[in-house]
């Protein structure tokens, strides 16, 4: 839109379209223009000035090296300037000393005419230059014709005195009959007068006299009278001659004047010097208006007449000069330096912090950055290179993390493929069980196996096993899926039920005897195994049942709303001894048995307190009418005791109702063998 309304403005501007679109057309052209431009300002600031390096060394142009470059301009337009005026200070002393000869010269003859030692008749009309004119009694008496015939008054009291005119202003210019200008000095004493004033006739123009004299080229310039390259400006009625620098090759008049001089240089210098008007010898009227001098010199000039009086002075001028000069420029030589070097530093710097963060956030935490400054920036580099370790190791942990997390799970997936699923089915007898690991993986293991019967008919037999092995984590979980392996194995061998726990004992003893071995090799690694369970073998047919305990916490038995704890003494596998409780009972019909881990009896509250033997059997107490009833409640007071507080070791229950009075009626009963938690 911006665009388009520039070119429908350049458009109407070009139809010469009416004013009031003309002004609305220019309007939007300054606006959408400078909006544009403004725009394309920015980007190329942006463009140009994205790389810190490039940003430092425009800042360091803008803040060092253009300063210093316009001081030396400044410095070489003021001394252009400072030249300018002693240009026309060399022309004020030159047309001053020439006044001065003029007046000397009119005194000098003075006094022989007065006393007739020349003859005013025979006074010549030029002297050395100088044209004469003798006056007594006010009228011309003898001399140049050129001079009025009455005594020019005006020529002794224009002006001042000679030292306040040498100091303020040079003499006025005279205007002779032929239009020439030229100085004129009057000496008088009484009725008698001698008149000199510069004979253009026989000595030159008088700027010829005056550029001898100064060597400076001299050229008198009307009102508005300028060689081409020069502008005349009136401000307030004041006016300037506005020069510009001048080439010396102006004229073949003034090339020779210079190189007269041994002066030549491509160059010169200009100056402006205002002479007032030209004056009417006779009377002193002005006849023009104010004339400028233009003056030219080169440099050449300017120092020979600056240094050459003196010696001292000279020598004294080139020191006063040349210390300041050498000192500024060895500082800025070195400030130069000092920023080269600070900008290719902290740019190279910056360009390798960034080379390295882009390498972080492509994924490449390897990257780091060779420090070898001392400064802050070396402090950042070697704080980005600690960064950059520190994100590569959390990386390489988290990689570990997930890998292990990954294994946890698949063992985790293991340990519950070990742990025994629904779909066992069992007549007469019906099972609820609970399993929750407090660590990832569980150290305790519970199973209920099938054993074949002793006759044939017998409905078989059913083996319940609870462990629980010392430790948390992955290394109890490889060690209860060998306790598992083991039982199976035992048990497919077709071991008897009261040498099952002994066999599984030296099966753990072996285990306990690797982590001896390791422990000698690691010193501090006290790894032993021991492992407390419980094997309860049930005739499903007679409901006879063998429990045998290697120290692991009691079980229960549900009779008639009564419970008996069945506390039998025992050391755990792989302890010292191999003493192993036991006990044979016969189940009644609505018998419950439940066994569980300590885990049930260590849980604690927030202040604590472990659940206890006492709050066990009094959850335990109530209806028992189903095996699912009884896992409920015990787990609900558990919760409810522990809430808040997360569990510190594993939770394993079974629950199993002895009910043969299904098996016997015929009816087929298909219960789940085992239900996960809240299964």
């Amino acid at each position: 839109m911006a665009v388009l309304a520039l070119a429908l403005s350049i458009v109407t501007v070009a139809l010469d379209a009416p004013l009031a679109l003309d002004l609305l057309a220019w309007t939007l052209i300054t606006v959408v223009g400078g909006a544009v431009g403004w725009i394309l300002l920015v980007w190329l600031q942006r463009r140009l000035l994205w790389r810190v390096g490039r940003r430092l060394a425009f800042s360091y142009m803008l803040l060092g090296l253009l300063p210093f470059l316009l001081s030396l301009v400044l410095v070489v337009v003021a001394a252009y300037l400072l030249s300018g005026f002693f240009l026309g200070h060399l022309y004020r002393d030159a047309a001053i000393g020439l006044h001065e000869e003029l007046e000397a010269v009119s005194g000098f003859l003075l006094q022989p005419l007065e006393i007739g030692l020349l003859d005013p008749s025979s006074l010549p009309a030029a002297q050395g230059g100088a044209a004469l004119a003798y006056y007594q009694g006010g009228a011309l008496a003898g001399g140049d014709p050129r001079a009025p015939a009455s005594f020019p008054a005006w020529l002794e009291t224009d002006g001042a005195t000679d030292g306040q005119r040498r100091r303020n202003r040079v003499p006025p210019l005279v205007v002779l009959p032929d239009g020439s200008a030229t100085l004129a000095a009057v000496f008088r004493r009484g009725t008698s007068a001698v008149i000199a004033f510069y004979d253009p006739a026989t000595g030159g123009p008088l700027e010829r006299e005056l550029s001898g004299r100064s060597d400076v080229w001299t050229q008198l310039r009307g009102p508005g009278e300028t060689d081409g390259a020069g502008w005349t400006v009136q401000f307030f009625g004041p006016q300037f001659v506005l020069q510009p620098l001048a080439r010396t090759q102006g004229s073949a008049e003034r090339e020779e004047f210079f190189e007269s001089l041994n002066a030549g240089s491509p160059f010169s210098i200009v100056g402006v010097e205002m002479a007032g008007p030209l004056h009417a010898f006779a009377d002193g009227a002005p006849v023009s208006p104010p004339v400028s001098v233009s003056l030219a010199a080169t440099q050449r000039i300017v120092f020979r007449h600056l240094f050459s009086p003196s010696s001292q002075v000279d020598t004294f001028g080139w020191i006063a000069f040349i210390i300041p000069t050498f000192l500024l420029f060895d500082v800025f030589i070195a400030a130069t330096i000092m920023a080269t070097f600070m900008i290719l530093g902290l740019s190279r710097a910056v360009n390798r912090l960034s080379t390295a963060t882009g390498a972080v956030q492509a994924g490449d935490f390897s990257a780091r950055i060779p420090v070898r400054r001392k400064d802050q920036l070396g402090a950042l580099q070697r704080s980005f290179n600690e960064m950059a370790a520190g994100l590569e190791r959390l990386i390489a942990e988290r990689t570990a993390r997930r890998a292990l997390e990954r294994e946890l799970e698949f063992a985790r997936e293991v340990q519950k493929n070990l742990i025994p699923g629904q779909g066992l089915q069992v007549e007469g007898v019906e099972f609820a069980t609970f399993f929750e690991p407090s660590a990832a993986i569980g150290g305790d293991y519970f199973d209920i196996l099938e054993l074949p019967g002793e006759w044939e008919g017998d409905r078989g037999r059913l083996g319940v096993v609870i462990a629980d092995v010392a430790g948390h984590g992955l290394s109890a979980g490889l060690r209860m899926a060998m306790l598992k392996a083991g039982l199976l194995t035992l048990v497919g061998e077709g071991k008897p039920a009261r040498q099952l726990l002994p066999a599984l004992d030296g099966l753990v003893r072996k285990a306990s005897s690797r982590s001896k071995e390791r422990a000698s090799a690691a010193p501090g690694d006290r790894d032993r195994v021991f492992v407390t369970a419980s094997l309860s073998l049930i005739d499903v047919s007679t409901g006879v049942v063998e429990l045998t305990n290697a120290g692991h916490p009691p079980a229960y038995l549900l009779r008639n709303g009564e419970i008996e704890e069945i506390l039998l003494a025992g050391s755990p596998l792989g302890a010292l001894g191999a003493d192993y409780g036991f006990r044979r009972f016969e189940l009644e019909p609505g018998d419950v048995m439940v066994w569980l881990s300590d885990g049930f009896i260590e849980a604690a509250d927030k202040g604590g307190e472990v659940f206890g033997y006492e709050r066990t059997i009094d959850s335990l107490k109530g209806s028992a009418d189903s095996a699912m009833e009884v896992r409920d409640r015990i787990l609900g007071d558990i919760r409810s005791y522990t809430e808040g507080v997360g569990a510190e070791d594993d939770l394993t229950l079974v629950v199993m109702r002895f009910q043969p009075e299904a098996a016997t009626s015929g009816t087929p009963v298909d219960q789940e063998l085992l239900r996960a938690a809240g299964g």
